[in-house]
């Protein structure tokens, strides 16, 4: 008995001790009598009975689970007693008796809903192969666009409430930038994707700052082997496609993952452009219609190498690379002032290396490092109305080299306390040229060579705190030191989130962000470039990088209702607007900072169903926006509006293979800058077939079908008269077919039992 007595105490002490280093769930299991019971099968389960853990009672009838939810269901079964069903908030349960069952057991079936939102640590998770098969989706990149308050336009994705939007790999930062970024995850799978989190305020671990969505890929668990080949055609004005191909293979040990794409791009765009433009004091209407077409091959390649050195420590390698050569374009404008034709030829190569290492205590270490490379040259001739001519031929290039290394360390303190720290530096070199050759006419033929090259090291701390409730907070700061040519700048940026866990149903989301936005480098050059005779593009030596301050609630009902309150005031707002020059007959888009651009409203996301064969999602968004810039050319303006935006996602199920989609979205009049933007409409419909035992698809998509998804805009302010209508052929279908194989898994084998043998 004493000895029985010794082990139950020392089991006790075991379970203590592991609490204090992690957030963890214990307890033991006894009989009528209070006698501990071994072998209890024992289910860890959140409160909406979504399944988290297993594990079985030892002899002394203790169990533990170690990482653990708040709050939690227990489920405990054993042959000899009747099942039993615990609930919780708390790190110990106690003894939890067990009455003996002397009948036969019946079956039990749970049944609920799953939840579209999980919270964790201040997170909204999301699991995106449920919307993969609540929606048409064929990439990791179109289940993004599904989650609720983040829309997508021309390849950008956005979260209603957040100026900007950053999209991170696995939790560390990356040298690629968005549109890379998209491009690799528009050649993902849904299923290689575990989750997506996404936060207004992205913990300073994450190494960027604002809103962000972090795509978790899965790691490896087993022996298997799976892959996934498909196959795009797309209609919209021409015909083009691609083709992809991924495949993986994972042991307990290490994972392999291989992608490439290939697309052959074709595009057309027409912009109509009226302009009345006052130059001494006389009206000079411009009327230009410009064509544009692009066609060329992409290709995309990606490997990763994951490997487990034990249980707890990993390295993971990965490579991509993105190949355009021989891109071809050209403009050709027509119109009363004006006909002209540029050609334009560009070959662009990139290589991104990453490394990182994940330890059992915490440390993380990683690198990135991304080489660009890009060649261009254009020819262009105008031949004005009055007679007059200008030609030129012109090569030019960019060279980006950056590096990024990082350091996070994170601890467990007692009372579910956290302390992290970190350290990251980022080191960037843009090589840039523009040189002219046959030069004729009026043209600035501006020979530019630069080199810029950019430091910035950050330095940051976090600390935060579980409570047993499932309430969370978390706050840190990060100091920062940047340094581009001669601008140097010490910088601090606080960060809080607060997630109140008032009940299982109800969850309320405070977030505090601060963030600065940097200019590409391009922007940043003094040279001039051509859209045609009348336009032009010209460079901002000296553009600063924008501030941006942040303030977001959300309210979360049942674990899939949101209501989104926010406030963001952005410093040095920067953006590209048209300016009709005074001195001359030209239109000049120039990148400029604002003195600020400020917005606030609701978000609100409402889903529901009818039965299994109907899905909607409903958004609704009322926001007022303020810009305002002194030092606007010669026309400083402050402007203020309200904005709305309604969309309406319905999804139909035929049967359990067979599923359409009818979409709607609708965006009241804008602003940006001078510019006013008409509203606009987009209405898309989709259709999905799933066969071969749920191994293939197909599935056929049209988008903006009415063709009033892009909208027209205007300028009428202190003297600038300007439409543009670049609504030419914006729908499109697109049919695609994928089909998976795989998902071998290795059979485990008998050991044969050698303990007697001599060997």
């Amino acid at each position: 008995m004493k000895r029985k007595m010794m082990g139950i105490v020392a089991g006790w002490l075991l379970v203590y001790a592991g609490a204090i280093e992690a957030q963890t769930v214990s307890g033991r299991v006894v009989d009528e009598a209070g006698k501990p019971l071994d072998a209890v099968s024992v289910v860890l389960q959140r409160s909406d009975s979504t399944f988290v853990g297993a594990v079985v009672t030892d002899t002394t009838g203790i169990f533990c689970f170690d990482p653990a939810v708040f709050p939690y269901r227990l489920v405990l079964q054993h042959l000899a007693y009747a099942p039993k069903e615990w609930t919780g908030t708390s790190e110990q349960t106690g003894d939890i008796p067990l009455t003996a069952n002397d009948r036969a057991l019946q079956e039990v079936v749970v049944t609920a809903e799953r939840p579209l939102v999980q919270v964790e640590d201040g997170k909204l998770g999301y699991d995106l192969s449920v919307l993969a098969e609540q929606r048409i989706v064929n990439n990791a990149f179109e289940a993004l666009a599904e989650l609720p308050g983040i829309t997508e336009k021309d390849g950008t994705l956005s979260l209603a409430g957040a100026s900007s939007l950053t999209i991170v790999l696995n939790g560390k930062p990356t040298t690629m930038t968005a549109s890379q970024l998209e491009t690799l995850l528009r050649n993902t799978p849904v299923d290689r994707v575990e989750k997506a989190e996404v936060m207004y305020s992205a913990p300073p671990e994450y190494h960027v700052r604002g809103a962000a969505i972090n795509v978790v890929l899965k790691k490896a668990t087993d022996h298997s082997f799976s892959g996934e080949v498909s196959a795009d055609y797309r209609n919209q004005y021409f015909n083009d496609g691609n083709a992809n191909a991924n495949f993986r293979y994972t042991t307990p040990k290490l994972a392999v993952d291989v992608m490439y794409g290939t697309a052959n791009d074709k595009k057309m765009t027409k912009i109509d452009l009226y302009s009345r433009h006052m130059l001494q004091g006389q009206v000079h209407d411009i009327r230009n219609e410009e064509e544009i077409r692009e066609k060329g091959w992409v290709h995309h390649l990606r490997g990763a190498f994951e490997y487990h050195l034990d249980d707890k420590n990993r390295v993971d390698v990965s490579y991509f690379g993105s190949y355009t050569p021989s891109y071809k374009g050209n403009s050709y404008t027509t119109g009363n002032f004006q006909e002209s034709l540029l050609n334009k030829e560009t070959d662009k190569r990139l290589h991104n290396v990453s490394l990182r290492y994940t330890s059992g205590f915490g440390l993380e270490l990683g690198g990135d490092y991304t080489a660009y490379r890009m060649d261009n040259s254009q020819q262009m001739q105008v031949d004005y109305t009055d007679g007059s001519r200008k030609s030129f031929n012109l090569s030019g290039g960019q060279q980006i080299d950056k590096y990024t290394v990082y350091a996070d360390q994170s601890h467990s303190l007692p009372e579910n306390w956290t302390l992290g720290y970190g350290l990251s530096y980022d080191f960037a070199r843009s090589r840039d040229y523009q040189v002219y050759q046959d030069v004729q006419g009026a043209v600035d033929a501006q020979d530019t060579h630069s080199d810029l090259k950019e430091h910035t090291a950050d330095l940051y701390v976090s600390l935060g705190k579980q409570f047993g409730n499932g309430t969370h907070f978390s706050v840190s700061t990060t100091g920062e030191y940047y340094e581009l040519g001669n601008y140097r700048r010490w910088a601090f940026y606080p960060q809080a989130s607060f997630l109140w866990m008032i009940q299982p149903e109800h969850m309320l989301q405070v977030s505090l962000s601060s963030d600065k936005t940097y200019p590409d480098y391009w922007s940043m050059q003094s040279a001039v470039s051509y859209l045609d005779g009348y336009s032009e593009i010209h460079g901002t030596p000296g553009l600063r990088p924008a501030n941006q301050y942040g303030l977001s609630g959300t309210y979360i009902w049942k674990q899939k209702y949101l209501l989104t309150a926010f406030f963001e005031h952005t410093n040095d707002y920067f953006t590209q607007s048209p300016y009709q020059a005074s001195d001359r007959l030209a239109l000049i888009y120039k990148m400029q900072n604002w003195d600020y651009m400020r917005q606030y409203g609701v978000v609100a996301n409402i889903p529901f169903s009818a039965g299994s064969w109907y899905r909607a999602k409903y958004n609704a968004l009322g926001m007022r926006m303020h810009q305002r810039c002194d030092d606007y050319f010669d026309i400083p303006f402050n402007r203020k509006k309200w904005v709305f935006v309604t969309w309406l996602d319905n999804t139909f199920k035929v049967g359990k293979h067979v599923s359409f989609e009818l979409n709607g979205r609708y965006q009241s009049a804008a602003i940006q800058g001078t510019f006013d933007i008409q509203p606009l409409f987009n209405l898309e419909a989709a259709a999905k077939w799933t066969f071969a035992h749920e191994k293939a698809s197909i599935s056929i998509r049209g988008n903006d079908l009415l063709n009033t998804g892009y909208p027209k805009t205007e300028v009428r302010f202190k003297g600038q008269y300007l439409d543009m209508d670049n609504s030419f052929y914006n729908r499109s279908v697109t049919i695609h077919f994928v089909y998976r194989f795989g998902g071998y898994k290795e059979k485990k084998q008998k050991e044969v039992d050698t303990s007697r043998f001599r060997l």
